[in-house]
């Protein structure tokens, strides 16, 4: 019998080292999808929410048979409100948007925090110039700017989403 100095044994342990770090490369990679898919899942959770909240402050303007009043500092959410200006509202703590803004009960289980939405006055567009003539109101539009802030299933992702809506009275 020849004597093989231990190669068999020594070829095995590699093949066994390599097949063992692409299983542990096969591990991390399917951890870090399960991660990303999770994130995902919770920042579609957090655009639904405020999504959601974005038209309950759409149809709350829409469905006002008068013009509403603009505050300064609104005390009876929902109302229409000066616009903050120089104010990423994206970047405002939930404390700000608590103590500012209009709170939509979502029917969603899985979501951290009921959604929160801003109705902003912007102007007034006449129809036509009055020249010379302040006794009679124009008539024209009316824009409010709608700004929603929703969370996922945890605080940590949150959605804010804006538009802006023209309406007559």
């Amino acid at each position: 019998m020849r004597k093989q100095d231990g190669a068999t044994l020594a070829a095995t342990l590699l093949l066994l080292l390599v097949i063992t770090l692409l299983g542990i490369t096969s591990v991390q990679v399917t951890h870090l999808q399960e991660k990303m898919s999770a994130n995902l899942q919770d920042k579609e959770l957090s655009f639904v929410a405020a999504e959601s909240a974005l038209k309950a402050g759409e149809n709350w303007v829409l469905s006002q048979e008068t013009e509403p009043t603009v505050y300064v500092t609104c005390q009876a959410y929902p109302c229409a409100q000066q616009v903050y200006e120089n104010i990423n509202l994206a970047t405002q703590p939930s404390s700000w948007w608590n103590s500012r803004s209009s709170q939509y009960t979502l029917s969603m289980d899985n979501i951290a925090t009921n959604p929160r939405f801003i109705i902003e006055f912007l102007q007034f567009v006449p129809d036509s110039p009055v020249v010379g003539s302040s006794a009679a109101k124009s008539t024209g539009v009316f824009y409010y700017q709608v700004t929603a802030r929703g969370t996922g299933a945890t605080n940590d992702s949150i959605s804010v989403l804006q538009t802006t809506v023209a309406r007559r009275y």
